[in-house]
């Protein structure tokens, strides 16, 4: 089922632009993720304003100036080329975009992919199974050992924290207790992936277990968003992309190129600063993820059966 968004962009292409001192405004427009798998692409039938989405430039920055005057600063985000439509850029780095005058920009040479809504994160309160038991997941700190699933304990290498508003599709999913193998109830957010294992991963994947997003196992009953006006994310990074016990269920860590991918924000330096590597798409793809990731459509299919 498509998922709708609203963001703000500024009509300019970094790769093609415009001459310095033209004048760019800001306008809220509808996105759809066509197949509500978090992302926008070049395929898929992606959409902005009504126009297909063709390429995803992730990555190119504007330099600006405010049209009240003083001095000029970088944006980096991602630029959208829609069928039939203007070039599209949308800021990745937090920056609330207002009426400037373009100075210059920089682009990409590479068509990726942007990932929409809140990356996989736990909420501030959920407890992690620790060498020392479970602790709250705000409390933890880098260098802690975790117990994971697959490769004992590991040291934990960087904990990360946003607020974000949460509302709508934005909003947490709650599991109820034992729903999951969780002993108290769990939110989390809605790209969280959370294993399923059974006849039913081996049926349909060809795997004894997956990683499925929680807003993909909604039931309405014991697995529902709960709305709040805002909440704090946590995120958990390892040396590699591990699975975890957030009150005795089983879900994922972090995976860097979900930040990584979606451009040069504070936390993505940070990261990048811990595991320079990451800094070529080499070094991204190198990063597999712990378990086979179901597409949405796949997932549906799958919580069916």
């Amino acid at each position: 089922m498509p998922t709708n968004y609203s963001f703000t962009f500024y009509v300019v292409d970094p790769g093609n632009p415009p001459g310095s001192n033209t004048q760019l405004n800001p306008m809220t427009l509808n996105v759809v993720d066509q197949n509500d798998d978090g992302f926008l692409r070049g395929t898929g039938g992606d959409r902005i304003a009504g126009y297909t989405i063709t390429d995803v430039w992730v990555g190119d920055t504007i330099t600006v100036r405010n049209t009240s005057g003083g001095p000029t600063y970088t944006i980096t985000g991602v630029t959208y080329y829609i069928a039939g439509g203007p070039a599209l850029f949308m800021a990745t780095d937090g920056t609330n975009l207002q009426s400037v005058r373009f100075r210059s920009s920089t682009f990409v040479n590479e068509s990726t992919e942007y990932q929409v809504g809140a990356v996989p994160c736990f909420t501030a309160g959920t407890r992690i199974e620790s060498a020392s038991g479970p602790v709250a997941v705000e409390d933890l700190q880098a260098g802690d050992l975790i117990v994971t699933r697959d490769n004992g304990l590991q040291p934990l290498r960087w904990l990360g924290c946003t607020t974000v508003p949460a509302q709508g599709e934005h909003a947490p999913i709650r599991f109820a207790p034992g729903v999951l193998g969780n002993r108290r109830a769990l939110l989390v957010s809605p790209n969280h992936r959370m294993l399923v294992e059974g006849w039913r991963a081996e049926l349909f994947f060809g795997e004894a277990e997956v990683l499925v997003a929680a807003k993909h196992l909604l039931n309405g009953d014991t697995i529902r968003r709960v709305e709040r006006t805002r909440i704090t994310y946590l995120h958990l990074l390892f040396d590699r992309h591990e699975i975890v016990f957030a009150e005795g269920a089983a879900s994922e860590s972090l995976h860097p190129g979900e930040i990584i991918l979606q451009g040069d924000s504070a936390t993505a330096r940070e990261i990048l600063a811990l595991f320079p590597e990451l800094a070529s798409r080499d070094g991204l793809t190198d990063r597999r993820t712990a378990r086979v990731i179901p597409t949405a459509r796949e997932a549906q299919i799958l919580c069916a059966a």
